[in-house]
């Protein structure tokens, strides 16, 4: 049996080397958000007890699909690379990409800041794959301000994990995102590699690819675009975070083949039992999957399973 570990939405806070200038931009909303809502909401030591659980669980895989940080802070993802350490696993047994607050101001994006220190666990196994990636291959962060090293593929195990980037600096007050015709290309071509078909094909993307909550302001504005992709190629499972709660959906793949689309909750949140800090597991064995979430009990002050179940 091989058990992936889903964590999404942990919100990192860290401001060490944060200089004011870098500030005055749509990071002043974003604090003031953080200020008077979300620093009431996330947790840190919410986090704390749930990397405590994960460590006490047989994982194999750790996937994290985004918003590490609140508002793209070097210092908030440097928090995040201390948790990661706090794990102890090795970088080739965990994959990140980012979420939309990864994504809040064009510079980081530019300057590939988040890629560069998240690079190790972002390494790639898709050297070789034709329509992949443009040549000449990426070998590091997207220093020219493009997202050619997105999607990237890992395999491990019996899975073949494909990491996709849906975040865009928006330059306003939505948190919606984009694929982008480029990475829908690699996608495919990933997806529907002979490397990659006879796998269990996992799909991690940070925005839903279809909508769960209402409003145009924060879903993904080509999610029709991706979805006919899936409807193509395939895939066995897509992972992702945003709305910070359990979400469920089924897409259709080749010959009517159902696609489970899952969300899970933020890992930092302090809510009430539906929306509680949580994680979710995978464990794959042959062709069956089954779904685990673990949620944090407030009156123990420990993480406990309050879901089991095959998906479908």
């Amino acid at each position: 049996m091989f058990r992936l570990a889903h964590v999404t939405d942990p919100h990192f806070r860290g401001f060490d080397g944060t200089r004011i200038a870098t500030l005055a931009n749509k990071r002043a909303i974003g604090l003031v958000n953080l200020a008077l809502n979300r620093r009431r909401k996330h947790k840190a030591e919410l986090l704390e007890a749930l990397v405590a659980d994960l460590r006490a669980q047989p994982v194999d895989h750790l996937a994290l699909t985004g918003d590490l940080s609140n508002v793209s802070l070097e210092g908030e993802w440097r928090e995040a690379l201390r948790w990661l350490s706090s794990y102890g696993a090795p970088a080739e047994a965990v994959t990140v990409i980012p979420g939309n607050h990864d994504a809040y101001v064009t510079d980081v994006v530019q300057g590939g800041t988040f890629e560069k220190l998240f690079a190790a666990f972002q390494t790639r196994d898709d050297v070789g794959v034709a329509g992949a990636f443009p040549e000449p291959a990426p070998t590091g962060g997207a220093g020219d301000g493009s997202r050619a090293p997105y999607p990237f593929l890992r395999l491990r195990g019996p899975l073949a994990i494909v990491a996709v980037n849906s975040c865009v600096p928006t330059g306003d007050l939505g948190a919606w995102g984009e694929v982008g015709e480029a990475q829908l290309r690699r996608l495919e071509a990933l997806l529907t590699s002979p490397d990659v078909a006879h796998r269990v094909r996992v799909v991690l993307i940070h925005h839903p690819p279809v909508m769960l909550k209402g409003g145009e302001s924060r879903n993904l504005r080509d999610r029709a675009a991706l979805v006919a992709v899936l409807a193509r190629a395939g895939a066995d499972l897509v992972l992702h975070g945003h709305d910070h709660r359990d979400e469920s959906a089924i897409l259709e793949g080749p010959a009517g083949r159902a696609i489970p689309v899952i969300g899970a909750g933020s890992a930092s949140y302090k809510g009430g039992p539906d929306t509680r800090a949580r994680y979710n597991i995978y464990e794959l064995a042959g062709d069956a999957i089954t779904l685990v979430t673990r949620v944090h009990d407030e009156a123990t002050d420990a993480f406990k399973e309050t879901r089991r179940e095959k998906l479908g």
